[in-house]
């Protein structure tokens, strides 16, 4: 990256805040009561919730497999952002990633994802999702479909998605130092 994409990365990171906003108090709202066991969990949380975990599974396991950097990549995810216990982070996994198999469209999620969030909250989940497909150092070309279509089924520009992308690469070049 340039000295003036940097830049333009910083702005976004400062006018963000770079924090995960309302889409995380949603997640946060519904982990707390999965913590809880409470009963009345609301089902546009669910539905949020397993929208968003469904796309980085899918995001992971579009090459025709699910490495074990993209694993840990999606648990550091649900661990350090959503503050989920690692139990129950590994639980929500596995169930996604064992449903993963009988998903046969993304529409419906992306669609849950673009009526209850704001551009900048799909912009992010859009970052994570380059993340995810980048975190192996390769991005083949069903990878590179994949993200093509959801930036455009969340209604991402080309632009905004290939900023996500290098703001992704850097975030994970420098979790690599």
């Amino acid at each position: 990256l340039n000295k003036k994409e940097r830049r333009e990365i910083n702005k976004f990171k400062e006018k963000n805040n770079f924090e995960w906003g309302i889409m995380f108090e949603i997640f946060k709202s519904t982990l707390n009561k999965v913590k809880n066991n409470e009963e009345k969990i609301e089902k546009d949380e669910v539905k949020a919730l397993s929208s968003i975990v469904s796309l980085l599974v899918e995001a992971a396991s579009i090459d025709g497999q699910i490495g074990d950097d993209e694993k840990n990549k999606i648990s550091s995810i649900l661990i350090n952002q959503l503050k989920l216990d690692p139990i129950k982070a590994k639980e929500i996994l596995d169930e996604t990633i064992s449903l993963s198999g009988d998903q046969i469209e993304i529409w419906s999620k992306t669609n849950d994802i673009r009526k209850e969030l704001d551009y900048d909250e799909r912009l992010n989940i859009l970052e994570l999702m380059w993340e995810i497909v980048l975190v192996d150092n390769v991005l083949d070309v069903f990878e590179a479909q994949l993200m093509r279509r959801v930036s455009g089924l969340l209604y991402i520009s080309d632009v905004d998605s290939g900023n996500s992308k290098k703001r992704a690469l850097m975030k994970l070049k420098d979790s690599n130092l």
